[in-house]
């Protein structure tokens, strides 16, 4: 699952019932919603995100937590670059430094 988004919430990443909006259990496999019996078959529980398209569903993003996928990949992101600032100041301080000496 990949966010189109660089903030967002656990609430908006619930699966909920298209007919009332009540919360719909991703673990478990629902023939209804319990709320108010809408066949959850023949029309699926999507999340705020899905329905606003701020996230692309994919078939195994039911099988882990969203919120938990963004964390992950966010910390990645950030970590990269966080990485890339370090090699970026550090070739900066060298040529500083090599120039300081040939001078």
């Amino acid at each position: 699952m990949r966010l189109r988004t660089s903030t967002i919430q656990r609430r908006h990443l619930v699966p909920r019932c298209v007919a009332c909006g009540q919360e719909v259990a991703a673990g478990r496999a629902m023939d209804a919603c319990a709320g108010c019996g809408c066949d959850l078959a023949e029309r699926p529980a999507r999340s705020y995100a899905e329905m606003e398209g701020l996230v692309e569903a994919v078939a195994e993003a039911a099988l882990q937590d969203p919120f938990v996928a963004w964390r992950r990949s966010l910390t990645l992101e950030r970590w990269l670059l966080t990485v890339f600032t370090a090699v970026v100041l550090l070739a900066f301080t060298l040529h500083v430094v090599t120039r300081l000496i040939a001078d």
